[in-house]
């Protein structure tokens, strides 16, 4: 696809769509890693729970991280093959690519781990990854420049993380890296506390 763009538009395009794509696959990768962690909490047994020295909450914390990791290791493969084989240019590589494609992974995450809470069988967590998935990616400038349409559909696709993370890839902006911050803030603590009562639901 981003040989398409290149072809259409040149590499004004091809970078455009690269920028959109990385946050993306970012979005995946996260994604996975998520399901994991998810999956692996509702088998845990109750003397797994009781044997550590933690809270459920703080447990839920670290293994959310630890899926936040997942994501940011395939993250940082897709960007090292956009850069090399795509792009061909080292200008991507910097602290602020790393900081977005963190917050985006961090964001995913909780946002996941918060909406498992309508998967009343865990096993179909999948397809609820799935749907917010394909969700991110279309409602989003990953495809379309934001310029180029109604400023209330600007608006409503800035809620998107995925969204702003490609805008600040693309243009740098400073006030959505911190709208991209504290999205991520928000999504990754309604993320542990859900998981935390599902887990103690599940004790009980």
């Amino acid at each position: 696809m981003s040989l398409g763009f290149g072809a259409f538009g040149g590499k004004a395009a091809q970078r455009f769509f690269v920028l959109g794509w990385v946050p993306f696959s970012t979005v995946t990768a996260a994604s996975l890693g998520t399901i994991t962690v998810v999956l692996g909490l509702s088998h845990q047994p109750l003397r797994y729970w009781l044997s550590l020295p933690l809270s459920v909450r703080q447990v839920v914390a670290v293994k959310l991280v630890m899926g936040v990791t997942m994501g940011l290791i395939v993250a940082a493969a897709t960007l090292a093959f956009s850069v090399v084989w795509i792009l061909r240019s080292l200008a991507l590589l910097n602290s602020v690519t790393a900081l977005v494609l963190f917050l985006l992974t961090v964001a995913t995450s909780g946002l996941l781990a918060a909406l498992s809470i309508l998967v009343r069988d865990i096993t179909k967590m999948s397809i609820l990854t799935i749907l917010i998935s394909s969700i991110l990616q279309y409602l989003s400038s990953v495809y379309v420049p934001m310029d180029s349409l109604d400023p209330w559909l600007r608006a409503l696709l800035l809620v998107n993380p995925v969204t702003l993370a490609s805008e600040v890839l693309r243009t740098g902006d400073a006030a959505l890296l911190a709208a991209l911050a504290a999205e991520a803030s928000l999504f990754f603590v309604a993320g542990v506390y859900v998981l935390a009562l599902r887990v103690r639901t599940q004790l009980e």
